[in-house]
This record gives structure tokens, C-alpha cells and sequence, in this order.
């Protein structure tokens, strides 16, 4: 597989040019896992960018009554990692293997790089990097409601939001 072509077909990337996919390719590195390999460990810092290039991963998190919850099963194609490596803080979740996979990942220098908005390259990863977690938002809402229909049930909504419509 080559990388360049790979993130060419992924949203955002259409907005850059051959020579900056290729930037962004070679700042990337590829490996292989196994089933199991932790690749961002909960409640520590992560300090690089992922794409799931082939295989699954599991997002879990660890709650504080000894029980593990599944977030989410990443797909090829989702970058992963972002919002620890975006604002600095803890993984609020773990990344797991699933089964073997393959990974690209850019490390936090290079994504300091890319990420400036003073360049045309910048300005186009910010918006790969949007696009991303506009998509994590997204499962995380849907996460919470789920969530939400476990605690209070099926049709009932939280006191709080009685009668109020659905956002």
C-alpha cells in the first residue's frame, strides 16, 4: 500500500496538493500490530497521531467502578488520538487491537508542524483534523445518549430534560 494514495481518499486530504500529501506521508510511519497491543493507553498522555490503515480497533474506557465500557470499534480510515494530542491532556479512553492491524502514525513534532495555521498546508490539516473530530464528537454524543437510556430507560429522559424535545 502506498501511503500518499491512501490518504488521498480520505475527506479533507482532496484539499491538499500532491507535493503536501506527500509531506504529510512521509512524516507518517506505518507498522503492524498484533491482536492486543495497546496503542493509546487511558489517563496517559498520547503523543502521536494514528490512522487505522487495516484491522479494527477498540476505544474503551475504564470507569472508576472497575468496569470496562466500549466506546466504539474504529474502522480503516479513522484517524485516532486527537483530542489528548490536540489539547495537551490525558486519553480519556484506551485504543486496543482488536486482531492484527496496520497503523500510520505522526508523531506529535511533526503534528505541531502541520497543524501552524500561518501555512496553505496548515490551513488544510486543520480541516483533515476538524473533519476527524467532528466524527468523535459525534460517537461521543451518541455514546451519552445510549447511556443515558441505560440509566433513566428507554423512553424516559433525565429530570432535568423532561419535556424538552430531543437535541
Amino acid at each position: 500500500m502506498i501511503l500518499k494514495n491512501y490518504l488521498r481518499t480520505l475527506p479533507g486530504f482532496q484539499f491538499l496538493s500532491d507535493s503536501d500529501v506527500e509531506h504529510v506521508a512521509a512524516a507518517m510511519r506505518v507498522d503492524e500490530y498484533p491482536k492486543g497491543h495497546v496503542l493509546i493507553y487511558q489517563d496517559r498522555l498520547n503523543q502521536d497521531m494514528f490512522l487505522l490503515l487495516e484491522g479494527l480497533v477498540d476505544v474503551t474506557h475504564y470507569g472508576n467502578t472497575g468496569r470496562h465500557y466500549h466506546l466504539k470499534t474504529l474502522q480503516p480510515g479513522e484517524f485516532f488520538g486527537l483530542p489528548s494530542l490536540s489539547t495537551g491532556k490525558p486519553a480519556v479512553a484506551s485504543c486496543v487491537a482488536q486482531g492484527p492491524i496496520k497503523v500510520a502514525s505522526l508523531p506529535f513534532s511533526a503534528y505541531l508542524l502541520l497543524y501552524q495555521p500561518d501555512s496553505e498546508i496548515g490551513c488544510h490539516f486543520q480541516f483533515v483534523i476538524a473533519t476527524q473530530l467532528a466524527r468523535d464528537l459525534h460517537d461521543r454524543h451518541d455514546a451519552l445518549r445510549n447511556l443515558l437510556v441505560q440509566v433513566y430507560g428507554g423512553g424516559a429522559h433525565p429530570p432535568e430534560r423532561a419535556g424538552l424535545p430531543d437535541a
